[in-house]
């Protein structure tokens, strides 16, 4: 759905299988692989906060559930996670970590910490190591760009930068990996976020604007800020290179933003820097007609009483008011529950806690007829296992026969040690899950409340987004979803709500 342009349904149905998880009532196999599926998901979709927040979920489980790789793919995550937050040391020792744990396990996908340990490396200026990683995960059978041929262009050589990139666009891999997205526009995104700055550096103008727009237009369509702020970064630096300071400016302060809003500090120095540049040569050439609207990120802070923020039910409608601006929606289950999580910044509340305290929407809002919102609709959600998943199971069951016939071969005893555990813990739990009787149901009234609660409280912030954008985000942001749900807002935002 997503990759088919219906972004925030499916992201709707991606919470439910993140529910799924977090229920404790899958086995440890399936929720290992889910949780892994999921953060590789948002990451490559943009979604960077939800993903941390799936990533934090994903460590507190591992800690006393998971097996076989499943650690190791938790450290991959947590370095992606500390690498956009600026912090690259503690990065890369995950990333080192992770390489460790997996090498038993992975054969190709062995490129995949690889690349996350070139990026930390070249993000913290260490070429040397940086090319060493992507030359090895590229030895494994993995696409490295456009980390290396980033690395290329760090180290001068713009032609060889310019060569890798352009065949990364060209010709990509047809290889499959849960770990990067399919072959579409969105697996192109970050190739092409390379290919402006190499451009750029090249003065291949026209070639950079062709990226820059195809960037732009991939943004549009998946709607994530990671991604809308690369795509305005790489017009900034295509207008600053044409000779369009203004335009860059604005574009630049746009990327700041954004990546402030991501929370990625090593992003939002890079776009800085751009808007630095933008104004250097604004103010020693000659004057742009065109002026770009002051940043609020550099806008002197005046000692006021802030707007209260608002999000009470006035009859049949909701009045809400965020940073002085008030919309009116009609009423909704969701709202119900974020008028709760408002009103008490920080406590977390049990879905059933929610749910008992919540008011039925009208009949005619939307979304009030689905029985999942309803606790009449309540029950157990089906067998434990489907015809799918066992199908799934048996496959990886032939893989794990595989890694142990080569462990074997090769009279590595501790691959094999590894191997064996992993195939001797799933089919315990393909046992369990199926039964003396060949069928087992998952699900309890806790379950069905967390997918009920989660997709009313999504659907409503949705409709927030669509009359309040800043407000969406925000709430996008700070609402936590699962077997608990908490209000956690930014330091920097009034967290006092009139409800």
């Amino acid at each position: 759905m997503i990759l088919g342009g219906d972004v925030r349904d499916g992201l709707d149905l991606v919470d439910e299988a993140g529910v799924a998880t977090i229920s404790g009532e899958l086995d440890a196999t399936s929720a290992g692989m889910l949780y892994c599926e999921l953060v590789c998901m948002l990451q490559g979709l943009g979604q960077l906060d939800l993903a941390e927040e799936w990533t934090e979920a994903m460590e507190r489980w591992s800690r006393g559930s998971a097996v076989g790789s499943a650690h190791g793919r938790c450290r991959v995550h947590r370095a992606e996670i500390l690498r956009l937050r600026g912090a690259t040391a503690e990065a890369e020792q995950e990333a080192l970590a992770a390489c460790a744990e997996l090498r038993p396990y992975l054969r190709r996908e062995f490129g995949w910490p690889l690349t996350e340990l070139g990026r930390i490396r070249l993000q913290s200026g260490d070429l040397h190591g940086a090319e060493e990683a992507f030359l090895s995960a590229r030895e494994a059978g993995w696409d490295p760009e456009p980390g290396l041929a980033l690395v290329r262009l760090a180290q001068g050589d713009v032609a060889l930068a310019v060569a890798s990139i352009r065949d990364a666009l060209d010709h990509p891999r047809t290889v499959p990996s849960k770990e990067l997205p399919p072959n579409t526009p969105l697996r192109r995104a970050p190739l092409l976020a390379a290919r402006v700055t190499i451009d750029v550096t090249a003065g291949d103008l026209v070639g950079a604007r062709e990226a820059a727009d195809e960037l732009a237009g991939v943004a549009a369509s998946f709607q994530s800020t990671a991604l809308t702020a690369g795509a305005a970064m790489a017009d900034g630096q295509v207008r600053l290179a044409a000779g369009d300071p203004a335009g860059a400016r604005q574009a630049f302060e746009t990327a700041a933003q954004l990546w402030s809003l991501v929370g990625a500090p090593h992003e939002v120095a890079l776009a800085r820097t751009g808007l630095a540049q933008a104004q250097r040569v604004a103010k020693s050439g000659v004057p742009s007609k065109r002026t770009a609207p002051p940043s609020p990120m550099n806008t002197a802070t005046v000692d006021a009483e802030p707007n209260p923020n608002v999000l009470r039910r006035e009859g049949d409608y909701w009045s809400l008011s965020f940073e002085g601006h008030t919309v009116a929606l009609r009423d909704l289950k969701g709202l119900h529950y974020l008028g709760r999580l408002l009103a008490h910044p920080g406590r977390e509340f049990h879905v059933l806690d929610l749910v008992a305290g919540g008011v039925a929407p009208p009949t005619d809002s939307p979304g009030a007829s689905d029985p999942e919102l309803t606790s009449s609709g309540w029950g157990d959600s089906g067998l434990l296992l489907d015809a799918q998943a066992k199908t799934a199971y048996r496959r990886r069951l032939v893989e794990m026969d595989e890694d142990i016939e080569d462990a074997r071969l090769l009279s590595d005893s501790g691959r094999l040690i590894q191997a064996e555990a992993e195939r001797d813990f799933l089919i315990r739990e393909l046992s369990r899950a199926v039964g003396l009787n060949g069928t087992r149901r998952a699900g309890s009234a806790s379950e069905r409340a967390r997918v009920s609660v989660t997709r009313a409280v999504r659907y409503a912030i949705g409709r927030i987004r669509q009359h309040d954008p800043p407000l969406g985000t925000h709430l996008d942001r700070a609402i936590r979803t699962g077997i608990y749900c908490v209000y956690l807002p930014d330091t920097r935002i009034t967290a006092t709500w009139i409800t």
